[in-house]
């Protein structure tokens, strides 16, 4: 029997990029493999649970809530990559899966949507991900430099696909201020926001 581990399962609206506003459930797993200061996650607390037990507990709660959008989250969820796949094949195929992640641990699937917000090695991340249809970008920005080695990376890669930018929590309208700044150098670009905090979802 496959067991994944999982700090919490629960409904609410994505708070933050490129899905915000869409009803989903989130399957949060435990774990992760960097660790950031800013990081807002509780993750200390996990229950050891059967693959086959984690489908049915989220199909239920999807079909109860009238829900086709299921995020996997953490921590980290690709330290769990082979209970996810696992986990994934239990699933109805007309549920959209999308997975957070910090990219640092290369995995890719066809089947899941991948939001990818790179905490290290930024550049390495996104070479192994942005030729992908299925990957988004969302960087974290808590300065002027964490700006310009995301408009390094656009200009080095030629890409033109739109990229989420998003203030670290606590310096969210100074970081908005400064992203706004950088108009000018900025191209295809979108403010993500955890529009969840400010109305205390979850």
């Amino acid at each position: 029997m496959i067991k994944i581990k999982v700090s919490e399962i629960f409904t609410s609206f994505q708070g933050e990029g490129p899905y915000v506003g869409t009803p989903a459930t989130f399957l949060r797993l435990y774990g992760c493999n960097l660790n950031c200061e800013w990081c807002d996650t509780d993750i200390s607390t996990y229950e050891m649970l059967s693959v086959d037990d984690v489908a049915e507990i989220l199909i239920t709660q999807m079909e109860f809530n009238n829900i086709k959008t299921l995020i996997i989250t953490g921590g980290e969820p690709t330290l769990q990559m082979e209970e996810v796949k696992r986990l994934i094949e239990e699933l109805p195929d007309d549920i959209r899966i999308q997975m957070e992640t910090n990219g640092s641990l290369f995995e890719y699937i066809p089947e899941v949507e991948f939001v990818i917000s790179p905490k290290e090695d930024k550049e390495k991340v996104f070479e192994n991900y942005y030729k992908y249809e299925n990957v988004f970008f969302k960087f974290v920005i808590t300065s002027q430099e964490d700006i310009d080695e995301v408009i390094s990376i656009k200009e080095k890669h030629g890409y033109d696909k739109t990229i989420w930018l998003q203030g670290e929590f606590s310096q969210d309208g100074e970081m908005a201020d400064l992203i706004r700044e950088n108009f000018p150098r900025l191209e295809n670009v979108k403010l993500s926001v955890q529009t969840h905090k400010y109305l205390n979802q979850r």
